[in-house]
């Protein structure tokens, strides 16, 4: 089967993901300081940008061409208050000037600091400089390889977020849910005598390249487990995405599991039995294909399934089957351009 343009540079962008995630600070090293103007025309530095707990450092493409850019900034503008709550500073860096910022800024009510890199001399200390783009391609030339680095006050990585494709966005709340982190949603709770489960998008409103994540908290009763994915002999826990058009899902994240000794049998096996975080990221497809069947569409309702069988250390409880839905809203990328 031919496959179309789109399906022949995702792979290309899918191949470049695994480069990327070895390119710029690592977990664990210092990040190099700056001192940028931001869209106000004011100087910042690493210092004056981080919160009491931290910084939220973000690299983007460009604040007047890239709509994927320009929707994941208006996300990150919603995302203020919460990451202030949780003491993280927040800034994004790219090459556009300081007029160009400063025009996006007003026109989408930007108010956190978009820092402009001239000759992105900062992108390339950063080791993310986006170096597929040749010198004489003047729009793109100095643009970085878009992601996200999580910052302790000392300037060193704690975490970091790069996609597999240019197009695609990681969240604030998909990433404070992958930290653990509390997010500000609203949520489902279901209840039963074994075990208690919290679901929750982490995200309201999404557009096309969006990487949200559905989550569960699960909370098992005292005394109670559920056995971790992979043990054989035992029903595990297991949480599936109903596939839908326009809608794309990676594997879900499963934390470390405790070693359970069952006495009568001498046996080992892997469980929860103290509250954990299931987090399945999905995707709002950026295909052109996927966006002209999304055109029209103002909501998606995702449905998945979550299956497990508790136990304790006496007896195995029937196998349970909870069905889940969630509803986002949608919304169209922001192409507007910056006024000449």
């Amino acid at each position: 089967m031919r496959r179309s343009p789109w399906d022949v540079r995702r792979r290309k962008e899918e191949k470049k993901e695994g480069v990327v995630q070895k390119l710029g600070p690592q977990v664990g090293s210092r990040v190099p300081d700056f001192t940028l103007l931001d869209q106000k025309g004011q100087s910042q530095t690493l210092a004056s940008l981080m919160g009491p707990k931290g910084l939220m450092l973000v690299f983007y493409r460009s604040a007047d061409w890239c709509p994927y850019c320009k929707t994941q900034l208006a996300e990150l503008q919603t995302r203020t208050a919460d990451l202030g709550k949780n003491g993280i500073g927040l800034a994004a860096v790219s090459y556009d000037a300081v007029p160009i910022l400063a025009d996006f800024s007003k026109r989408r009510g930007i108010t956190f600091p978009l820092l402009s890199d001239p000759g992105s001399a900062t992108i390339k200390r950063y080791g993310i400089l986006n170096t597929t783009v040749p010198e004489t391609n003047q729009q793109s030339y100095g643009i970085p390889f878009p992601g996200t680095f999580m910052l302790n006050t000392q300037g060193v990585v704690t975490s970091r977020f790069f996609e597999q494709a240019y197009q695609e966005r990681s969240t604030v709340g998909s990433i404070m849910a992958r930290l653990g982190n509390k997010v500000e949603v609203q949520a489902t709770t279901v209840s039963s005598p074994q075990l208690e489960m919290t679901s929750f998008a982490t995200d309201s409103t999404v557009a096309p390249g969006t990487q949200f994540s559905l989550v569960l908290d699960v909370r098992p009763a005292r005394g109670v487990h559920v056995y971790a994915p992979g043990v054989t002999g035992y029903k595990p826990i297991a949480f599936s995405v109903q596939p839908q058009p326009g809608l794309l899902t990676r594997g879900a994240q499963y934390p470390p599991s405790e070693d359970y000794h069952f006495k009568p049998l001498n046996e080992h096996v892997q469980v929860y039995q103290r509250p954990f975080r299931i987090v399945q990221d999905v995707l709002i497809d950026a295909s052109p294909q996927a966006q002209t069947s999304l055109k029209d569409m103002t909501s998606m309702t995702i449905k998945g399934v979550l299956n497990y069988q508790a136990c304790d250390d006496k007896v195995c409880f029937t196998p349970q089957t909870v069905p889940l839905t969630w509803t986002v809203s949608l919304r169209q990328l922001d192409r507007e351009r910056a006024k000449p």
